[in-house]
């Protein structure tokens, strides 16, 4: 088995680069990355107790105890808790930019078949380019800037042609404008000339709690730029958190969209109907086959490194409905490597 985790965040101290100063300085900040949003409390240090969330730190020795909790917080805090002992990962810790690059590494090294990462967010472009150029072989990285921003296009363009990114990654539920929006064809102009992957989050934005309405929270938000863009290969990750028949659609409609597996998935508790890993493998199977399906994992933080429970889940499950072990490799290493121009 050959696999390269096609969603990964490097654990930096913000998810998105703003493109202000900052996001070169904010490079040499600790970082954590995504947990299930807890914060850590003083004193908390039980294994599948409370992480921290991404960008939070834990309180100083000696500082006062946090309030009581509110009804509805204690609800957010245990459903928040019910992830965390599902999957009985240890609790997240701070690291500087120079141990996560380490810890990758190690990663890297430890897992044979883990042949490399790409990290879809790392805090700014300018640090996760540097990250790259000094592993080549098993790091890989998408632009994450803001699409927002007045100069977005241009700075794609420099993040492919001159820092070595290969995709861009963005967070639908962050951008009020609608994704279709003719504003954003200077974008995906510059991604499709280059033929690189654009990555964009949709469905539910964060743990419990999480914003759950938004105008770009439904894939079919880039429905008609997907169409407009036929040669643009999109990906949605987490089979759509949770919009499974927007996003069967979407792929049906649009042969340049593709799906990436990544992360625990636990949106499927929240649907109103049955679903399993199986029935997601098997229903995207029978209707884009499995050339358009994308292993990932979004791990993001330490000591929990690359999750190896989440591969075994899903290759479990690829396994049970019928897929052989040449789609297996489609899935965890081919379809990825191909976008990336890896092979």
């Amino acid at each position: 088995m050959r696999v390269i985790d096609s969603h990964v965040h490097f654990p930096a101290s913000k998810i998105i680069d703003d493109g202000g100063a900052a996001a070169i300085a904010d490079a040499d900040a600790k970082g954590v990355g995504y947990t299930s949003g807890r914060v850590r409390t003083v004193g908390a240090n039980q294994r599948g107790g409370t992480g921290l969330s991404h960008g939070t730190t834990a309180p100083r020795e000696g500082t006062a105890a946090a309030p009581a909790l509110k009804k509805h917080e204690r609800w957010l805090e245990g459903e928040k808790a019910r992830w965390e002992s599902a999957w009985q990962f240890p609790q997240a810790e701070e690291v500087s930019p120079e141990e996560g690059e380490q810890r990758w590494q190690e990663e890297c090294e430890r897992y044979d078949f883990l042949k490399g990462i790409v990290f879809v967010t790392a805090g700014s472009n300018h640090f996760v380019s540097e990250l790259v150029s000094r592993h080549p072989s098993t790091f890989f990285a998408y632009a994450h800037h803001d699409p927002m921003l007045p100069d977005a296009a241009d700075r794609l363009e420099h993040g492919i042609t001159q820092q070595g990114l290969r995709g861009y990654k963005i967070l639908g539920p962050r951008v009020d404008v609608p994704l279709s929006d003719h504003r954003f064809d200077p974008i995906w102009e510059v991604a499709q000339a280059h033929e690189v992957p654009v990555l964009i989050h949709f469905g539910i934005m964060g743990a419990a709690g999480g914003t759950a309405s938004h105008i770009n929270i439904n894939p079919l938000a880039i429905h008609d730029a997907a169409k407009r863009f036929p040669n643009l290969p999109f990906i949605v990750p987490h089979f759509g958190t949770g919009y499974l028949f927007e996003t069967l659609n979407l792929c049906w409609a649009c042969p340049n969209v593709y799906i990436d597996t990544s992360g625990s998935n636990q949106w499927m508790r929240w649907v109103p109907y049955e679903v399993t890993l199986e029935s997601l493998f098997r229903k995207f199977h029978e209707t884009i086959g499995a050339s358009r399906i994308i292993f990932g994992t979004d791990s993001s933080w330490f000591p929990r490194g690359f999750t190896l429970d989440y591969l075994k889940a899903q290759n479990r499950a690829m396994s049970d409905v019928g897929y052989t072990e040449d789609e297996k490799d489609m899935v965890l290493y081919r379809n990825i490597a191909q976008l990336l121009k890896l092979e």
